[in-house]
C-alpha cells in the first residue's frame, strides 16, 4: 500500500492480509511454545582434546522454530514491497531482529507462569513483532517519509535484544567456548544490521560487524570464568558492544575525533560502573 502526502514525499505500509497471516503465526507459536513440551537432549562433543556438552531444551527448540518462521514471514512481507529489488542485501538483514526479538520475547514468555499475566504479554508480544515487521518493511525505501522514525526504533530495539540476550546466555552458564561463539555470532548480525541502517555495504558490514562480533565474543568467554550476574555481564557487554560500534561508525563517517573518544570513554565509564556494581554476587 502507498500513501502520498503533498510534499510528495512517499510511505509504504504492507499488505494488511499479509500482516495478519504472519500475526496468526505468531500468536499459534507462541501459544503452541506454552503446551508442548519436547524432551531435552544432551549434545556432547570433544572440541581440541576437551570434552564439552550441553543440554538443548525443548523449549529452546520451539523458540528456535518461532524466530525461524517470524523470519520467514518477515522476508514474505520484504518481498511484496515495490522496491524490495534495491534493498541493501536482499531480503536477509530483514530476517535479524525479527527473529532475535521473537526469540528474546519467547524466552521472556516462559518465564512468566501460565495466566492472564501471560496472555497479556502474549497479545503485548505480537503487537511488539508487528511492529518491527512494519519498521523492517518501510526501511527498505530511504526516501520513506516514516523511514528516520523507523530506523531509530530498529536501532533503539538492538540493543535492548542485545542486552537481553547476552544476559541469557550468561544465565545459561553454558561453556565458555560455547557461549563466547554464540555471542559473536549474534553480535555479529546485530552489528551488520545498524551498519546496513547506517547506509554501509552488505560486504564492508560484514567485515567490520565480524571484528565487532569476535571482540564481544571473546569479552564473554573471559566472563565465564568471573562470578558475575547475568544482568551485569549482560551490561558490561552491551556497553562494549556500544562504543566498539560507535567508533566503527564513526570511523565510516569520516574519521574519529578527540571529542568523540571522550564522549565515548565518559559513555563507557558510567556504564561499565553501573555493571560492576549490578554484577557483585550476592
Amino acid at each position: 500500500m502507498i500513501s502520498m502526502t503533498p510534499s510528495n514525499s512517499v510511505h509504504y505500509f504492507p499488505n494488511r492480509d499479509r500482516l495478519g497471516v504472519v500475526t496468526a503465526v505468531i500468536l499459534l507459536a507462541y501459544t503452541l511454545t506454552r503446551f508442548i513440551d519436547l524432551p531435552t537432549r544432551e549434545i556432547s562433543a570433544t572440541l581440541f582434546g576437551s570434552s564439552i556438552g550441553f543440554e538443548l531444551n525443548g523449549q529452546i527448540i520451539i523458540l528456535a522454530i518461532v524466530a525461524a518462521l517470524i523470519s520467514t514471514g518477515s522476508d514474505t512481507l520484504i518481498r511484496s514491497h515495490p522496491k524490495s529489488e534495491t534493498a541493501v542485501g536482499g531480503t536477509v538483514p530483514h530476517w535479524i531482529l525479527p527473529g532475535a526479538a521473537a526469540l528474546g520475547l519467547g524466552l521472556l514468555l516462559n518465564l512468566a507462569p501460565l495466566g492472564p499475566l501471560w496472555w497479556i504479554g502474549l497479545g503485548i508480544s505480537a503487537l511488539f513483532l508487528v511492529l518491527v515487521l512494519v519498521a523492517e518493511y518501510t526501511v527498505v525505501e530511504p526516501n520513506d517519509r516514516a523511514y528516520q522514525a523507523a530506523a531509530f526504533g530498529l536501532t533503539a530495539l538492538t540493543y535492548i535484544i542485545a542486552l537481553a540476550l547476552f544476559s541469557w546466555l550468561r544465565y545459561t552458564s553454558t561453556r565458555a567456548a560455547l557461549s563466547g561463539k554464540a555471542t559473536a555470532f549474534l553480535t555479529t548480525l546485530l552489528s551488520l544490521r545498524l551498519l546496513l541502517l547506517g547506509g554501509l555495504s552488505f560486504l564492508r558490514g560484514s567485515v567490520y560487524a565480524s571484528v565487532v562480533g569476535l571482540v564481544v565474543g571473546e569479552t564473554m568467554w573471559a566472563l565465564n570464568y568471573w562470578q558475575v550476574t547475568p544482568i551485569g555481564a549482560g551490561l558490561l557487554l552491551l556497553v562494549q558492544f556500544y562504543i566498539l560500534h560507535g567508533l566503527v561508525q564513526q570511523h565510516l563517517i569520516g574519521g574519529i575525533t578527540r571529542r568523540m573518544i571522550v564522549e565515548f570513554a565518559v559513555v563507557g565509564l558510567i556504564g561499565v560502573v553501573i555493571a560492576i556494581t549490578l554484577a557483585a554476587p550476592r
